[in-house]
């Protein structure tokens, strides 16, 4: 099914918002050949040519056949003919469809004024290399992280002999520890899970002295505890740890020229905005 452009309608729309009144209807000189006539509308070459380039992953020749011809034809007759209804009922002169024309008509102003800022192309590699570098220990490095159970009780002799309970059980005997936090920890939420606390590292947002107890830990099996902390006693116990890694470069590149090209779009952008509010007298009377 064709897709209908909007190129008609911004005319009109055009045409409404001009300080002159009604517009007259634009010359055909340069415009090609007669294709349809809709009303007063002539519909021509350039039209369809534009039709055809504005649907996506379509080549031209798509369009050679007499049917395909006919048929592009008749839905720019069809997109014309609602137009025209469009403006009879007063709708072109609707906010809502002005503020739609003034939003399209600003896309592509941007578009043209930042020019090789505003394309993700104007991100050379050397510049997404130089990022990776500057940032590979902060944001592209996974730090090394531990996984550990917990089991939290609020008396502090409960948490001595709960501590012997967990040191006592054997170095691989998890399910034991598991079993043990089912029934001893007082924390409803990881209770059900034997005390699974999940993967701890130095950003976690847990308490600062229970992470550096986790990542004290270094042998699976290895206990911690107890810890006081403002919730009660914690006792920690090591299930894995996991080394720290860095992102390689072919796995993060388009993201940073994503980013890079927005963050470039955005300062152009203000820069080009802030030329505007120079040339352009701005005075807000809203004091709220």
């Amino acid at each position: 099914m064709l897709k209908r452009s909007l190129g008609p309608l911004l005319s009109l729309l055009l045409a409404s918002c001009s300080k002159g009144g009604d517009a007259p209807a634009p010359s055909s000189e340069g415009r090609g050949a007669l294709v349809a006539r809709v009303g007063q509308v002539e519909l021509r070459a350039d039209d369809l040519q534009r039709a055809m380039a504005r649907d996506p992953g379509a080549s031209p020749q798509r369009f050679d056949s007499p049917q395909a011809r006919r048929e592009l034809i008749d839905g720019l007759v069809r997109f014309e003919l609602l137009v025209q209804a469009a403006e009879r009922a007063g709708l072109t002169k609707d906010p809502d469809a002005i503020h739609a024309l003034q939003q399209i008509a600003v896309t592509k102003l941007v578009n043209k004024t930042l020019g090789a800022a505003g394309s993700p192309e104007s991100i050379s590699q050397a510049d997404v290399e130089r990022e990776y570098a500057a940032r590979q220990a902060s944001d592209y490095t996974l730090p090394e992280a531990v996984q550990v159970r917990h089991i939290v009780v609020s008396d502090a002799q409960l948490a001595e002999r709960v501590v012997a309970q967990a040191k006592a059980l054997a170095p691989a005997d998890d399910a034991g520890f598991a079993a043990l936090a089912a029934q001893r920890s007082e924390d409803a939420a990881t209770r059900t899970a034997g005390g699974e606390l999940g993967f701890i590292d130095k950003n976690s947002r847990l308490p600062p002295i229970l992470v550096e107890a986790a990542l004290s830990l270094k042998v699976p099996g290895d206990v911690a505890g107890p810890i006081a902390t403002g919730s009660g006693y914690e006792i920690l116990r090591l299930v894995s740890r996991r080394a720290g890694a860095v992102s390689p470069f072919s796995s993060v590149q388009e993201p940073i020229r994503q980013r890079l090209y927005q963050e470039r779009r955005a300062k152009a952008l203000d820069t080009f905005i802030a030329q505007l509010r120079r040339e352009t007298p701005v005075e807000v009377v809203d004091g709220k």
